[in-house]
């Protein structure tokens, strides 16, 4: 309420009632702390972006965003996005939102399906995963591996840090462009299979 009435007070007589009247709006006082929330939260995106090249970029996000991300189709930039966030169509997150009963992959058979397990350990993407952090591509669109550009094994690279990373988002889309990892066809198919083996083999 101070903060919010102290603000309030650098207001013109027009703009601002609470210094001619006997009463405080609650909903002006609720409007001017939003207010102030966003000028404060703002303030400390900007310095975020300046302290480390991996922090969330103020300015980056006015430009429009990730360039490589932002010129592809659509759908791929989706499947970018969700994994980034968390929300991919993976287990983790499908086993989170009640819509599957167990953590195993229904693509390879691992005993758990992660982001870290498409992107790494995957038993079928294996090229492509090999192209991802180790050999790179050449060419007018070729692009660095992500171990290179990091300079670490991908086994102690976390994927949150890998995503962050702008020069590795063009290995990232290549990876999503020749894999089905955070594509919707086949996923359905692909998991009622996965369960229907599953109750043949219990049933045996």
């Amino acid at each position: 309420m101070k903060v919010a009435y102290k603000h309030c007070r650098s207001y013109t007589k027009t703009q601002n009632p609470l210094l001619y009247l006997d009463y405080i709006s609650f909903s002006h006082v609720s409007r001017r702390l939003t207010e102030v929330k966003w000028e404060e939260s703002n303030e400390e995106i900007k310095k975020m972006g300046k302290k480390s090249k991996h922090s969330y970029q103020y300015g980056l996000v006015k430009k429009g965003g990730n360039s490589v991300v932002m010129g592809a189709k659509t759908t791929i930039v989706a499947r970018f996005y969700q994994p980034k966030s968390g929300h991919a169509l993976i287990v983790k997150y499908l086993l989170r939102i009640g819509k599957r009963r167990d953590m195993k992959c229904w693509r390879c058979g691992h005993e758990y399906q992660t982001r870290d397990h498409h992107f790494k350990w995957s038993k079928r993407w294996k090229q492509e995963q090999k192209r991802l952090w180790v050999d790179g591509q050449e060419g007018e669109d070729g692009y660095d591996a992500v171990e290179k550009v990091l300079k670490k094994l991908k086994i102690s690279l976390p994927m949150s840090l890998v995503f962050a990373e702008e020069k590795c988002s063009k290995a990232l889309m290549d990876f999503l462009v020749h894999t089905d990892v955070g594509r919707i066809s086949g996923v359905v198919e692909e998991a009622e299979n996965s369960d229907h083996k599953e109750s043949s083999d219990g049933g045996v």
